[in-house]
Formats: C-alpha cells, sequence, structure tokens
C-alpha cells in the first residue's frame, strides 16, 4: 500500500546534541557546511530565536517529550546525577508518543534517549525502539567499543585533553550513521502501510567528546575559525560558577590556536551528523513522501566551544548555549525560505507536535504549538520572553533561571551576583550591568517580569504563591543586601 497525500502527514524529528545555532550554513554560519539541514530550512521556516528549556541533555529530553519545563517535569538533572534522585520522576508523565498513537500515528525511535525506563516500549507508547542494539551491531562486526574508556578518557580528561581527535570508528560504524540507518529501516517498513508514522532520530555528534571519523575530521581548517568577540573573557562581575567550571574543565589556559583546532573538529562533527540526516531525507525522496512529511530539526542545546574561554553546556546563561537551531519544514503549510523571529522554546515542540498530528484540543504543557507561526500568523499573546532554567550538574546543585527579551537578558542566580546584559550593544555578553546604578530601571523591570513567569509556570524558586507582581526583593543579589 502506498501513502496518501489526504492522509495525515507523517512527521520526521531530527535532534542533535548539543548543536549551536551558529553552526548551520542556513543560520549564517560563515565555515561550517549543512547542506541537509539548510534544505529544510529552504523548503520550510527557520526560527532566529528558538531556546533550550534548559542548557543539558536529560532536562531538555524531557521538556521535548512533555512539553514541560523541568521543574514541572521533574528530571533536574542528567540521568544517575547525585544518586540518580531525579531519575524517576518523569515516568508518571504524558509524552507525545502516547498522545500520536491515540491519534492513529505509529511512532519510531532511534538513538539517545537518556531518559527513564529505557526500552519500555508499553510505557512510553514507541512502536519501534532502536536504542540498545548498536553494541551487539558492533560486536556482530568484531569491533569491542566503549565510548567512556575509548573516546571520553583519551579526548576529555587529564593536563593535556585535547577535546578532540579522530574517532577509532569509521564513519560507517559511528552511531550517528547507525541511527540514520535504523530510520531508514522504519522509513521502508512505514511506507507499506497507509497509517501515519512520526520518526524520531536522535543523534549524538556533535557532543564532546568530539571523536570524529575522516573525512570530516580534517574537513575544515582551523586557521578558518575567526575568534570569538567574547573569548578574552576575564570573569570580572560574573557568577564564581563560571570560574569554577573553567577549571573542572580545564579549559581557560588554551590559546586560541588550541581552540581553532577544536571548533574545526567540531564542525566536522555538525558536517557528520548533517550527512546522516541526508541520507534519511534521500530515503523519503526515493519512496515519494516528501511531500506528505513535515521535517523537523532542532538540538537539545548548545555548547560554549571557547566562547568567555568556556567549554561544553551547564551553569552559564549565555547565547552559546541555550539559543538552539530550529527548522521545520511542513508542506501545504510553511513558506518555502520563511523566516520567524517570534521566541520558541523546546516545550513548544510537544503541542506542536500533536497539533501537527491532528489533536482537535491543546494538550496539557507548559509550551505552546507553534503552528501558528509556521503559518506566519503570530498570535497577539504570544510570549515576548525566551525562558530557560537549569538546576544542577553533575559538580554541584545549582539553580539559575534566565529570562530574555530582544533587548535584554536577565539571569537570577540566587547564590551568586545576577547578570543583566544589553544584547543589542553587548550581544557577546562581556558587560554584566546588574549592580550598575543607572541600570536598577532596567533590572527592577526585568525581575518583575522573571516573577511573572515563575509565577506562571509554577516555578517554586521562590513562593511565587505569596507574592504580589512588585515584589522585587524576593531577587535582591548577595551583593544588593
Amino acid at each position: 500500500m502506498s501513502n496518501s497525500r489526504n492522509k495525515k502527514p507523517n512527521i520526521v524529528f531530527f535532534l542533535s546534541d548539543q548543536h549551536r545555532y551558529d553552526a548551520l550554513g542556513c543560520n549564517g554560519a560563515p565555515v561550517c557546511k549543512t547542506p541537509a539541514m539548510d534544505e529544510i530550512a529552504a523548503r520550510g521556516m527557520r526560527f532566529t530565536s528558538a531556546y533550550t528549556s534548559c542548557p543539558l541533555c536529560t532536562p531538555a529530553r524531557a521538556s521535548i517529550l512533555t512539553g514541560l519545563y523541568p521543574h514541572n517535569h521533574g528530571m533536574l538533572a542528567n540521568m544517575g546525577n547525585f544518586n540518580g534522585v531525579f531519575d524517576r520522576n518523569l515516568v508518571d508523565k504524558k509524552g507525545y508518543p502516547e498522545y500520536l498513537d491515540a491519534l492513529g500515528y505509529r511512532v519510531g525511535y532511534a538513538g539517545k534517549w537518556h531518559l527513564p525506563e529505557t526500552g519500555n516500549q508499553a510505557l512510553w507508547k514507541l512502536d519501534r525502539w532502536h536504542w540498545n542494539y548498536y553494541g551487539g551491531y558492533l560486536r556482530d562486526k568484531g569491533i569491542e567499543y566503549d565510548l567512556c574508556s575509548d573516546e571520553v578518557q583519551s579526548l576529555e580528561w587529564g593536563a593535556d585533553a585535547p577535546f578532540f581527535g579522530e574517532s577509532i570508528l569509521s564513519a560507517e560504524d559511528n552511531h550517528d550513521y547507525w541511527v540514520a540507518d535504523r530510520c531508514i529501516e522504519m522509513i521502508g517498513e512505514y511506507a507499506k502501510t497507509d497509517e501515519p508514522f512520526m520518526i524520531s532520530a536522535n543523534f549524538h555528534g556533535p557532543h564532546f567528546p568530539i571523536a570524529v571519523p575522516e573525512p570530516y575530521l580534517s574537513m575544515y581548517r582551523p586557521e578558518d575559525a575567526e575568534k570569538w568577540s567574547n573569548f578574552h573573557e576575564t570573569f570580572d562581575d560574573k557568577p564564581i560558577v563560571q570560574q569554577k567550571e573553567a577549571m573542572r574543565w580545564n579549559s581557560s589556559h588554551l590559546t586560541w590556536p588550541d581552540w581553532q583546532k577544536i571548533i574545526a573538529a567540531y564542525w566536522g562533527y555538525c558536517s557528520f551528523v548533517d550527512a546522516q540526516i541526508g541520507r534519511v531525507m534521500d530515503e523519503l525522496k526515493r519512496r515519494g513522501l516528501c511531500e506528505n512529511t513535515i521535517l523537523v530539526y532542532a538540538s537539545d542545546h548548545g555548547d560554549m566551544l571557547g566562547s568567555h574561554r568556556l567549554y561544553n553546556k551547564g551553569f552559564f546563561m549565555y547565547e552559546e548555549c541555550n539559543h538552539i537551531p530550529l527548522i521545520v519544514s511542513w508542506p501545504g503549510v510553511t513558506r518555502p525560505g520563511s523566516v520567524c523571529d517570534s521566541f520558541a522554546n523546546l516545550v513548544d515542540l510537544m503541542p506542536t507536535f500533536t497539533e501537527m498530528a491532528g489533536a482537535e484540543a491543546a494538550v496539557p504543557a507548559d509550551g505552546r504549538s507553534l503552528a501558528p507561526l509556521l503559518r506566519e500568523e503570530t498570535p497577539p499573546d504570544w510570549p515576548q520572553e525566551a525562558f530557560v532554567e537549569i538546576n544542577g550538574y553533575e559538580s554541584t546543585l545549582a539553580t539559575m533561571r534566565m529570562i530574555r527579551t530582544k533587548k535584554w537578558k536577565y539571569v537570577y542566580n540566587p547564590m551568586s551576583t545576577d547578570e543583566l546584559y544589553d544584547m543589542e550593544s553587548d550581544p557577546a555578553e562581556m558587560y554584566n550591568l546588574a549592580d550598575r546604578l543607572a541600570f536598577k530601571h532596567v533590572l527592577r523591570r526585568m525581575k518583575d517580569r522573571m516573577l511573572r513567569k515563575l509565577r506562571e509556570t509554577g516555578d517554586g524558586i521562590v513562593d511565587v504563591t505569596r507574592c504580589q507582581s512588585n515584589s522585587y526583593d524576593l531577587f535582591i543579589s548577595p551583593r544588593e543586601r
């Protein structure tokens, strides 16, 4: 049987890990090439102001699944962090596969999960789930491989940690190649029926370790990486945790030529992931499914990659970590080559998927469906800010909240100095204005905006149930006291 144009649209969701907004050709990357992602953007809509819910894998992925911010879905840190005390908090929540299953979709999943109950298809309502076969696939080929001992330990830790290197696996044996293969396999299976399908392809790259197979590792020249405008960060008037993270990753001593090598390898990893997306798209074309298949590409968060002399992600609310790529092609809905500057968040994806699948009513979520924006019909009450949170990561429990408008960014750091940046005059976020007398009126307005968002989402970081809209004192920093 063949798929009909009149049936519900298929959905293919590509999710990468730790992909910076500025490392996509369609987002203006001058060097890094991403032709498959660029094609999705050319056929649909590119979002310029999309943000993660949390710059950390597990909380962000739980937000995609449920449409909830971390303080509501309960996955406050990565799986296993802090002796796994948060690891079961998600199992009573409803995710998009369950909604789509009820709407007649077959939902397939391949690749990284990083959430509770891995492989429990009945709980998460997944029709096909490729997650634990990769190790067996390698063993069947006679390859003994362990990501931690073979890549992480050699590239990430120690005084001479280079952060990048050639993967001991070939491109064809790499996890992301395997993910694309599984997606192609599911497309072939689902194309035999008239049932609509959703496939979620979850890549490891370009997450550290930046272990890249050839020819992608040497695809870009280090000297083509132009120095970040915030590379000469001094951490003056910044939360102390930023310096501690620089110490933890042993990154502060690296020179710009050191970072150029890392960045070039990272770009190669991005292009490798893009090539796998291209393979999946080629299969959709080969089977004549493009006209009835929605394509969505996003990343769970970004990567500092030497910006502010920092590496990885975590306890910083800088754009490099939190501003994410988001592109959507919805045949018959999105205008080819369109651009949306309205704010979007990962919590918006779940309600978007359900509306795409034909849900007649909005699903319970912190986010809102992006469907109106995709039709270029921005609702008058659409959020005028981005909201991001983090609660803890590996080394410590530390709470932060960020709210960003087009002009200003305010970061609430309960145990340290707050941050305020003028995003128009200081897009590099070098100058913290939170303690500057001339900006107290701006700080007050941003704190009030933050308080309204906390109340709206039920965030218990402060006792919002007893707060008035002018409860500025709740956000007085230790320095102001």
